[in-house]
């Protein structure tokens, strides 16, 4: 009996951490598409606020290849102090990237969405499709909101 107490004690906090963790990984759904003007090549976001009480303030984009390791540019101007509302979506076009040249390279560059407090959500778009945890975190999130139960983030 007192083995399953220390057990208990020690299992609850540990499971509120893990679904305070996973609800704060998947507050925030980033989903893009490329899109040009002639030769000025621009993301056009979907971004997501799936959290009930939280409101972020948009940061900057971070326009990566090769998995972070080569920086093409920050675009601190396009996103900056724009409010993502609970459970709001909004719809925005950033300024063209400079570095790229041509649509046969939008699939190779990386995506991520900062905060203004730093968290970085990467994106989901041409060529950077949620894989592994990622997608089965959002997966587990999307069927618990169908089923009606509620989470609180």
């Amino acid at each position: 009996m007192k083995l399953w107490a220390i057990v208990s004690a020690g299992l609850i906090p540990a499971s509120a951490f893990a679904f305070r963790w996973f609800l704060l990984k998947t507050d925030v759904f980033v989903g893009y598409v490329w899109k040009w003007q002639g030769t000025n090549f621009y993301p056009s976001f979907d971004i997501r606020n799936l959290s009930r009480s939280k409101t972020y303030m948009l940061g900057n984009i971070a326009y990566t290849r090769s998995s972070g390791k080569e920086i093409l540019i920050y675009d601190n101007k396009s996103l900056w102090g724009q409010e993502l509302k609970p459970g709001t979506i909004i719809y925005l076009e950033a300024a063209p990237v400079a570095r790229i040249t041509s649509i046969g390279e939008c699939p190779k560059v990386e995506v991520a969405i900062r905060l203004q407090n730093g968290r970085e959500f990467k994106g989901q778009g041409p060529g950077q499709l949620y894989t592994g945890m990622r997608k089965i975190a959002f997966t587990l999130r999307q069927r618990i909101e169908k089923a009606s139960l509620p989470l609180a983030s």
